[in-house]
């Protein structure tokens, strides 16, 4: 082969080669990013769970009916009181919640009611209950990582305690107990749930005031979940997510085409060096234990020649007759033969020639012309 037209291969193969590698960088950059937008799309969409922490506390105040014994005007908590001398208790209600993570949407609902439940001593049996609410549910949605609840309630003591009275005379109930409580529900949501799917997560802040008796004193308790909870919080629906998915699946229809085109191109430049390296490379990856290189020149004298069509047929002519592979490429690498001589003088030979597969592609060409 002459020098210059090994140049002109050499140059050629090197573009090729160049032109795969640039395409093959590309599409790796454009799978990434595809890969980028929608792995940010799901991550803006999937559940959240968001710690938080609660606390509570109730202050009250029992204020007085006009009497010749007390000046003041009201006494304040943690005191035994005197029943007919109440007027209205006054009551305030304060919630905290704490959330870790900052720039979180979600939900809060809070409301007050009033219980009263009346039994017999030494049971848990209700003889009467009765319900009302003081403070309507209020819901409110907020991003902010720590909220504070505070709700000032004027207990009528007097309405319940008299209410309690007429239902005791009435029925001439003697052995009875009565408990007043207030109650505050705190419930705390995710952006996207419904308020009716998470009463288990509810959080209440009680006052039990004791009714129809002399003397009493005033409870303080709560339910409150557990100071550090898991808060199920979807994404906030941001109308600019779907962007995401969109420019997703355009760069992933790019990567697409961009992998037919070079398919395409590497089949459509392959040359008839690229085949015959690429198919000489595989016999010998695959066979190298059942071939031998010569080191010069085989002599065909005295053979008779009987050309093989494929090198899986060598194959089963030399495991039939036990003899080796023998090859030996040329100089210029572009043509190979194998050889397995018998002693029956017959030489049984696999060419592969860069030649013979030019001829081979020509012959494709002008099929594709002629169906076209």
């Amino acid at each position: 082969m002459k020098k210059n037209q090994v140049n002109e291969i050499l140059v050629n193969q090197t573009k090729r080669r160049n032109t795969v590698l640039t395409f093959m960088f590309i599409i790796v950059i454009v799978f990434i990013i595809t890969l980028s937008f929608f792995t940010i799309y799901f991550n803006k969409n999937k559940k959240q769970y968001v710690s938080y922490n609660e606390s509570s506390e109730i202050d009250y105040k029992v204020f007085l009916k006009d009497n010749d014994f007390f000046e003041e005007d009201y006494l304040p908590e943690e005191k035994q009181y005197i029943a007919s001398l109440i007027d209205y208790i006054k009551a305030n209600f304060k919630y905290k919640l704490s959330l870790k993570e900052k720039m979180v949407e979600y939900k809060y609902s809070y409301r007050i009611e009033a219980d009263v439940f009346v039994k017999e001593k030494g049971t848990n049996n209700s003889l009467y209950t009765t319900n009302k609410v003081l403070l309507n549910d209020k819901e409110i949605a907020t991003s902010i990582n720590e909220v504070i609840i505070d709700e000032n309630i004027d207990i009528d003591y007097n309405y319940y305690n008299n209410l309690i009275k007429n239902f005791i005379n009435i029925y001439g109930l003697d052995n009875t107990e009565s408990i007043l409580t207030i109650n505050m529900y705190v419930n705390v949501i995710g952006s996207c749930e419904e308020f009716e799917d998470n009463k288990e997560q509810e959080s209440v802040i009680s006052l039990s005031i004791p009714l129809t008796t002399k003397t009493m004193a005033i409870e303080i308790s709560n339910d409150l979940i557990n100071s550090e909870n898991n808060v199920m919080l979807c994404e906030s629906s941001n109308s600019y997510n779907f962007v995401f998915i969109i420019f997703g699946f355009i760069f992933g229809i790019i990567d697409l085409v961009l992998i037919v085109f070079i398919v395409r191109y590497v089949i459509k430049t392959r040359t008839a060096e690229n085949i015959y390296e690429r198919e000489l490379k595989k016999i010998l990856n695959n066979y190298s234990s059942y071939i031998q290189t010569l080191g010069c020149e085989f002599d065909f004298k005295n053979y008779q020649l009987l050309k093989v069509g494929t090198f899986t047929d060598m194959l089963e002519i030399r495991d039939t007759i036990k003899q080796p592979i023998l090859m030996r490429e040329n100089e210029e690498k572009t043509g190979a033969y194998f050889v397995i001589p018998s002693s029956t003088k017959i030489l049984y030979v696999y060419r592969l020639k860069v030649s013979d597969i030019k001829k081979e592609i020509q012959k494709e060409k002008m099929k594709d012309l002629e169906d076209f």
